[in-house]
């Protein structure tokens, strides 16, 4: 997996390298993605997760390219 944060959008953006047909698996990777990248991180809901003590609603992209697979992203949004 791959990560880019955009910061000022309070988004972080992870770039999956399988994927995943229900939205369980996709949060269970994200969350261990994270946690392998030392973050503290939490799921509280199958849309909802904590990061390092700030609140995040996820949902997922897909990118798709010309010549390969399309991709799969996890989109992060920081809530208030």
């Amino acid at each position: 997996m791959f990560h880019h944060f955009f910061n000022a959008k309070r988004k972080i953006v992870i770039e999956l390298n399988e994927r995943y047909f229900d939205k369980n698996s996709l949060m269970r990777a994200v969350v261990q993605h994270l946690e392998s990248e030392g973050k503290q991180c939490e799921m509280i809901d199958v849309n909802t997760l904590i990061l390092d003590g700030k609140k995040y609603y996820v949902h997922e992209t897909n990118v798709a390219a010309t010549y390969c697979p399309p991709v799969q992203r996890a989109v992060l949004t920081e809530i208030n």
